[in-house]
């Protein structure tokens, strides 16, 4: 199939016209249509720009049955990730062998149990880069473990090359989220944790600008070129 969008609209071109033609939006069956003239218009009332849209001839039997689940791997194909970034700044009085750890429940559920994630806060030991390690002894000045250099963050921590600890989920289904952060030392020991919940109500935009880049004839394969999702950025 075929399709073009206008607005609210899209209208597909099908050469299956003894099916219906089901209607998808991120994951939600909004329709089904009988192609009249090899065409189906459907409206989009509920379509953002971020939302991915799938239509799929099916026949007529099954047009009220939802087939997201089969086609893209029960959705999470087509998930949004969650990018969690924690500061190495507010790590003061920490040593090698301590952990942080990431936490996040099912979407609905109330609190943050599945562990998603645990890892050194000094991996290989602890050190430093840039200027002013260990400005008097005190920390002011200190530049993090791998920290971009003196005054990436000037403003906000003032002489401070910030590094950060990132971790990113696996794609997720729409729905609320609650997420956790803390740190435990050795002796399993965890600190406050921090918390908070992520709303995720649609997908992120595709990649655009797919083109061939080059060509290499004696595996007989080509090499693509693209322009990163902004929302994966």
């Amino acid at each position: 199939m075929a399709y073009y969008t206008d607005g609210i609209w899209i209208t597909a071109g099908t050469s299956h016209t003894d099916k219906v033609v089901q209607c998808y939006v991120s994951g939600d069956l909004v329709d089904w249509q009988r192609p009249q003239g090899g065409v189906v218009r459907f409206v989009l009332r509920q379509a953002a720009p971020t939302d991915v849209l799938l239509l799929l001839a099916v026949d007529g039997e099954d047009a009220q049955t939802d087939y997201w689940p089969a086609v893209l791997a029960a959705g999470q194909a087509h998930g949004s990730r969650v990018r969690i970034e924690f500061r190495h700044d507010m790590l003061d009085g920490r040593q090698p062998g301590d952990v942080w750890r990431v936490y996040r429940g099912e979407a609905g559920w109330a609190e943050a149990t599945i562990l998603l994630h645990q890892a050194e806060l000094y991996p290989g030991g602890r050190g430093a880069t840039g200027w002013g390690f260990d400005w008097g002894r005190g920390g002011w000045g200190l530049s993090g473990s791998n920290a971009p250099g003196w005054g990436r963050h000037w403003g906000s921590t003032w002489g401070f090359g910030i590094d950060f600890l990132r971790y990113t989920t696996a794609p997720l289904a729409r729905g609320t989220y609650p997420l956790k952060v803390d740190l435990a030392d050795r002796h399993g020991n965890a600190s406050a944790a921090c918390e908070t919940t992520v709303v995720i109500d649609g997908f992120a935009r595709p990649a655009e600008d797919l083109a061939v880049s080059s060509y290499a004839p004696d595996g007989d394969t080509l090499e693509l070129s693209m322009t990163p999702s902004e929302d994966l950025s």
